[in-house]
């Protein structure tokens, strides 16, 4: 699947699940919290944590301290990975996750987090393969949607009952949101990103999906990491992502009109560019993202943090891009395709590497990237 095409389908589960309400214990659409700044208790764990299950992903070699890793898969074999890439020329797998282990993602050089089969949320160590639950998110909205903080002791995900924050306070339901409306989906307009900023400081929930609320149900908001104390709301943005140090949010409404967020100077206009799966590299300085061309097909750009300018686009036919490392950009060739849903483009097979520092692109052996190690690094902005 493209970079586009991926989403699309997440989304459609999402419609599917989520018309006519989040249902609760009785089986009834949960009502939404009244209006306030801190989470309710309504989601709090018992007493006794679930029991982890077998673990799902198996090492066959140690992971070396400080080299590059990602998860994903290569060429030739359809298993998912933790492949080490600190030299290109010489990569080697190091893990094989179990396919009932579903959007895995590095908590730290050493453990990653994925989904099992029946939902829980489960951290891996990955040199002695113990395991632990981090939640149970019940079924409805989003489930399998969550981001685990920069220094691994929160995490926040959406379930039945709505948006969470667990932490070592306990468990919290931040807010629910309105039901999902009856209505097609627009894989270069709608999206869905839950994610901690890149200094554990916030949490952003910025979705298309669940529209119609505001303040504490708002589709698109800011909350502190610390209690899930809100401090931004707004309605009508997509395709957001965090970036630089201190963290900023960079999102855009339907017609491409960019905005950032900061803690310290609030919302800021930027520049109209509809980019679409924007990704930010591990230091901050740039934000990867496909844009449609006149042709249809996609193309790779490459926005400037600090300069707020675009310094790259692709040659047509690229999409989906990941940031491997700093300076090293992964995505899929695309071509057109009039049989396929709503017309949209299809995969060639093929994939690439973009080098930003060389200018220059080659073919990749990797077929897909789910996350890239480390998430960020210096210099940051």
């Amino acid at each position: 699947m493209t970079g586009r095409a991926m989403p699309l389908a997440c989304a459609l589960m999402l419609l599917a699940a989520s018309c006519g309400g989040s249902p609760g214990p009785s089986g009834q659409a949960s009502a939404s919290p009244s209006e306030s700044s801190s989470p309710s208790e309504t989601g709090a764990p018992t007493s006794a944590s679930p029991t982890p299950p077998p673990a799902l992903v198996h090492c066959s070699s140690s992971v070396p301290a400080g080299d590059n890793l990602i998860i994903g898969t290569v060429t030739g074999d359809p298993t998912v990975v933790v492949r080490d890439i600190q030299d290109p020329a010489h990569a080697r797998n190091l893990c094989r996750f179990d396919n009932t282990a579903f959007n895995p993602r590095f908590v730290s050089a050493s453990s990653v987090a994925y989904v099992t089969a029946v939902g829980q949320i489960v951290e891996a160590t990955l040199a002695s393969g113990e395991n632990k639950v981090v939640a149970v998110p019940g079924g409805g909205f989003g489930p399998g949607t969550y981001s685990i903080s920069p220094d691994g002791r929160s995490a926040t995900y959406l379930s039945g009952d709505g948006w969470h924050l667990a932490n070592a306070s306990g468990d919290h339901v931040l807010t629910t949101l309105p039901p999902a409306p009856g209505r097609g989906v627009d894989p270069n307009g709608d999206d869905q990103m839950l994610s901690f900023s890149p200094d554990g400081k916030y949490i952003a929930l910025f979705q298309t999906i669940r529209t119609g609320g505001t303040g504490p149900t708002a589709p698109d908001q800011i909350r502190r990491a610390s209690d899930g104390g809100l401090v931004y709301a707004t309605t009508g943005m997509t395709m957001a992502v965090w970036a630089s140090m201190p963290s900023r949010l960079f999102f855009r409404d339907a017609t491409g009109s960019m905005q950032r967020w900061d803690a310290t100077a609030g919302v800021t206009p930027m520049r109209t560019l509809r980019w679409i799966r924007p990704k930010a590299s591990p230091d901050g300085r740039w934000i990867a993202y496909t844009i449609t061309t006149s042709s249809g097909l996609g193309a790779v750009g490459l926005y400037g943090v600090q300069s707020n300018s675009v310094a790259h686009n692709s040659t047509a036919g690229r999409s989906g891009p990941a940031f491997l490392t700093n300076d090293l950009v992964w995505y899929i060739g695309e071509k057109a395709c009039v049989t396929c849903f709503g017309g949209y483009p299809t995969p060639t097979g093929t994939t690439y590497i973009y080098d930003i520092a060389g200018t220059s692109e080659v073919v990749s052996r990797l077929t897909s990237v789910l996350d890239a190690w480390p998430h960020t690094t210096a210099p940051a902005l």
